[in-house]
């Protein structure tokens, strides 16, 4: 019995121990930690506000200004069209659809405001790179159609050996003492006659 309370009272110790030196300066680190992502992400978002925005960046907007604005536009009219049905029931719901039709109706405006200036963002996008296109499409026939014979540039000559430097050779020379002996007409026939029966 003795020995079971103070093993309870050597693993409090050790625990005690452990959360002092693993947990205590890891909590105090936090406020570190905390302090480092903050300054991480106002230095992106400055870099974000700095970065100049292509008509890509702006398309994209445009269009989830445009999907949001449609969701407003969605559910005003769904408030809109409850209120004037408790309406019927109780006049001051009169209220609420006005509020709900005032709010349908501009966000109606914008959402179609952005969808047209996206449309013309979206044509110009897309005529500058059809521009493009047929640009490299026409550069593109005049090299082929350009059939004019070229040089291939010849090669840097190799370094000339200096005097004390030993240099092996690169490859081999083969020297042929004795020519192959050439076939004569006759034999040509028999060797393709031989051929042609196999």
């Amino acid at each position: 019995m003795e020995n079971s309370a103070g093993l309870g009272g050597i693993t409090l110790v050790l625990a005690a121990v452990v959360w002092l030196f693993i947990f205590v300066p890891g909590y105090t680190k936090r406020s570190q930690i905390k302090e480092t992502t903050k300054l991480i992400q106002s230095a992106r978002r400055t870099q974000e506000k700095s970065r100049v925005q292509t008509d890509d960046d702006r398309l994209r907007r445009l269009i989830s200004t445009q999907r949001g604005f449609s969701v407003i536009f969605m559910l005003s009219a769904l408030a809109a069209l409850a209120s004037v049905v408790a309406a019927t029931a109780q006049n001051s719901w009169w209220f609420g659809f006005a509020v709900a039709l005032t709010l349908s109706f501009a966000s109606f405006v914008i959402q179609r405001a952005a969808a047209s200036q996206a449309a013309k963002l979206a044509g110009n996008i897309h005529r500058a790179r059809q521009r493009v296109r047929a640009s490299a499409s026409k550069s593109q026939a005049q090299i082929v159609k350009d059939r004019q014979w070229s040089p291939n540039p010849l090669p840097t000559p190799m370094p000339e050996v200096r005097k004390g430097e030993l240099v092996q050779p690169l490859a081999e020379v083969i020297e042929i003492s004795s020519p192959k002996k050439s076939l004569a007409a006759k034999e040509i026939d028999e060797i393709l006659a031989r051929r042609r029966a196999i």
